[in-house]
């Protein structure tokens, strides 16, 4: 394998330095010829050797360290000899196993000793501790619903939670609602009930199919939205454990009108497959849950606009998959009166299925608190003993109850629970016809209401399209219909994006920092960053101070270093940031980069940081990754670019918060942290100027996005351009190293020329 050095090459012009950690003992290609000198890096009072060019060299750090202190470094590091190596020569480079580091080197002036003394935080070859590595969340992590002291409390963070479903799920930015161009057929007359088919479009040329069920009676009447769960035949399931259609039968003999749906990929929606999805669509906010709560958003749509629907008398009801459908619906759709999600809300399962694991959704929230979101409207949550709602009346029933007593509407909330396994049964279905009929039809006596014996019309009555027919829908291919929805939402951005400057309050007011919520940071309070003093070193003609900084009810950590003058008066500060740590700003002898040494000499305060899973929160012996327990990651965690955004959140406040700095704070993002400094400076207002390195960058395209910057629905919501409309006019942001085909909307200052830190120099 061949190792990365840790220095940019432009800062080492004509010389080479490769520094080989223990997790990459292997092959390395020599990039040129030259004399190498050998550095390792070993625990002290050890003997042992190490592997170079299969040539075996011994070390030993006991004499160095003889008669030394015990507060020393454990590990210390050793010149050995030097090689010669020739250009494209492939070396073996290998250390035993009190070896951290080994460093071959060209470069007369080269000392890692030096470097890692004013380029690390640690002493040690360690990693910082960063609880975010270890945090595991999952649809198995078994949640805790947290306590909301008061109304305005909970209210608060359900119009954050509410977003964040609407975004994640392309709801936000606003969707036009295309016409339904619905088509009902075929009526089938039952016993005190008809059933017609449907099809509409809930978008153009993309069909919602299911079953209208109507009572006999005329009239208005109250309306039903049916969902179906993961039942081998969806909509059509009839079988102990679930009858879709027997529900729907007694709901319309009771009085409802009640439209079953199919979910994608299910009878007679066959446009799209169940079970797709890349991380390239979920950019745009487009993946299965999106796309099914969508369609029952227009299937609402559709059971409001029919003759003989109460547009405001609405229920929703599903089970398992059906369930999470039903609550995510009445989450952020305030036309659903009256719900009863079955057999689905829990704290120890949050749904199985893609269709049920949209990003973002359960960063901070489980399935309690979105099934929450339906307070203070009456609901009744539906468990069996044998799966897993078996706590409901335990642990879930309480924890909503809590919510609805905020508003005073307990009496909102029932719970019953049946002996059985995952199922909407013919008891659970009876639980549900008596609450709706209750909240309905409060004339009449539901409490002993059971279910009356009834006979499913036959399948083809049912389905809404011929063989022939789905055949000729399936013609047009799968990512054909991707395709347009894309061009859908790249229409929508362009729109929502591309404003004028006067517009830009009215921009701010819908947008409500759309960037913060897909990224999940947080501006904290100075008070809730524990910032811990390493250690300071006091040089003739400056102070470097060694910090982590730990927002402490996350405990996350930032490594930073702060280069400031040893003179008494208070400093301007530059925060700097770069793809490979803030090791990127220190020369190969320890000395800080040159154009840094001027903007000291010039008044400035230096701070270096290592974003998230770059620099020291890497260890020499293993390569740190984030656990990955989940194939929803996204759902439960916030990316590695949003976590680095919030490193980048944290330090300003920080910095912002010293006494002996002068705010604001200047912000360079360079490389690709340019993009990322860009968000954060969008959503923390403490950096001004920002400088953002766009690195030549092609952002029209996803894979860029997708490769170096995934955060789900960054695209849909305007990506740099939502976030330059938070930074200017009110702050100056400069874009350098830009692409010539990216375009900009806001009045920034745009440097078509290359720069470097040497040229930012001029501009400061």
């Amino acid at each position: 394998m061949i190792s990365t050095a840790l220095f940019s090459l432009q800062f080492i012009l004509f010389h080479t330095i490769l520094w080989v950690n223990a997790c990459d003992w292997g092959d390395v290609k020599i990039p040129e010829d030259g004399n190498y000198v050998v550095w390792v890096w070993a625990e002290r009072d050890k003997t042992g050797e190490i592997s170079i060019d299969n040539q075996k060299l011994s070390y030993s750090t006991s004499a160095k360290e003889k008669n030394k202190k015990d507060d020393l470094p454990k590990h210390i590091w050793l010149q050995l000899i030097t090689h010669s190596l020739k250009k494209d020569q492939t070396i073996r480079v290998w250390g035993d196993m009190y070896v951290s580091s080994i460093v071959l080197s060209n470069q007369s002036d080269c000392n890692p000793e030096a470097w890692c003394k004013y380029a690390r935080v640690l002493q040690e070859p360690e990693r910082i501790e960063d609880a975010r590595v270890e945090t595991i969340r999952n649809t198995n992590t078994v949640f805790s619903m947290p306590h909301f002291e008061d109304l305005q409390n909970w209210e608060s963070f359900a119009k954050n939670l509410r977003r964040t479903i609407s975004i994640a799920c392309g709801l936000f930015p606003a969707r036009e609602k295309s016409p339904l161009n619905a088509n009902i057929f075929d009526k089938f007359q039952g016993d005190g009930f008809t059933v017609e088919k449907v099809y509409f479009e809930s978008l153009p040329g993309f069909y919602i199919t299911g079953n209208l069920y109507r009572p006999v009676k005329k009239g208005k009447h109250p309306g039903v939205l049916g969902p179906h769960g993961h039942w081998k035949e969806g909509r059509l399931e009839n079988s102990e454990e679930s009858s879709v259609p027997g529900r729907c039968i007694t709901l319309a003999r009771m009085g409802f009108v009640v439209f079953s749906y199919d979910m994608v990929g299910y009878n007679d929606s066959q446009q799209l497959p169940h079970n797709w999805g890349t991380n390239l669509l979920k950019l745009w906010s487009i993946h299965p849950c999106a796309i099914q709560l969508w369609n029952s958003v227009r299937a609402l749509d559709f059971l409001q606009t029919l003759p003989d629907v109460n547009p405001e008398q609405i229920a929703c009801t599903g089970a398992s998959g059906g369930g999470t459908q039903t609550f995510l619906l009445c989450a952020i759709d305030s036309r659903v009166k009256v719900s009863a999600p079955v057999n689905m809300i829990s704290c120890s399962m949050q749904g199985g299925c893609i269709c049920e694991n949209a990003p973002l959704f359960r960063r901070n929230a489980s399935n309690m608190e979105i099934g929450a979101l339906m307070a203070p409207r009456p609901m009744i949550l539906v468990s069996a003993t044998g799966d897993w709602t078996w706590a409901t009346p335990r642990v879930e029933y309480p924890a909503i109850r809590s919510i609805y007593k905020l508003y005073g509407k307990e009496e909102n909330l029932e719970t019953q629970q049946f002996d059985a396994g995952h199922n909407y049964n013919k008891d659970s279905r009876e639980a549900v016809y008596r609450f709706f009929g209750k909240y309905f039809f409060p004339e009449q006596n539901w409490s002993q209401f059971s279910e009356p014996a009834f006979e499913v019309p036959p399948k083809q009555s049912m389905r809404v399209f011929t063989d022939e027919k789905i055949e000729e829908l399936k013609k047009t291919s799968f990512d054909e219909i991707l395709r347009k929805f894309v061009e859908e939402k790249k229409a929508l951005r362009e729109q929502y994006v591309a404003i004028k400057l006067e517009q830009v309050k009215e921009f701010r007011e819908k947008d409500n920092h759309s960037l913060a919520i897909i990224t999940g940071a947080e501006v904290p309070h100075p008070n809730d960053i524990q910032g811990t003093c390493i250690s300071v070193y006091k040089e003739p003609t400056f102070v470097l101070e060694k910090w982590t900084l730990s927002r402490i009810k996350v405990h996350d950590y930032v490594p930073l270093l702060l280069y400031r003058s040893n003179k008494p008066e208070s400093q301007k500060v530059i925060l700097l940031t770069h793809p490979e740590g803030k090791g990127h700003f220190v020369s190969p002898d320890g000395s800080l980069h040159p154009a840094l040494q001027s903007l000291m000499q010039k008044g400035y305060a230096i701070a270096l940081i290592d974003l998230f899973l770059t620099g020291e929160h890497q260890s020499p012996k293993e390569k740190i990754k984030r656990k990955e327990t989940s194939n929803y990651i996204d759902t439960f965690l916030n990316t590695r670019s949003s976590e680095q955004v919030q490193d980048i959140i944290t330090s300003l406040v920080w910095l912002n918060s010293r006494r002996d700095l002068i705010p604001p704070i200047t912000l360079i993002g360079m490389g690709n942290t340019g993009v990322l400094s860009i968000f954060a400076g969008a959503i923390c207002d403490k950096a001004n100027p920002i400088f953002a390195d766009l690195n030549h960058l092609d952002l029209n395209n996803d894979n860029v996005w997708e490769q170096h910057f995934y955060i789900p629905s960054v695209r849909s919501i305007g990506d740099i351009q939502n976030a330059l409309w938070w930074i200017v006019p009110e702050r100056n942001c400069v874009v350098f190293n830009i692409n010539p085909d990216l375009k900009f909307y806001a009045p920034i200052n745009v440097q078509t020329q290359v720069l470097d830190l040497k040229d930012l120099i001029s501009i400061l």
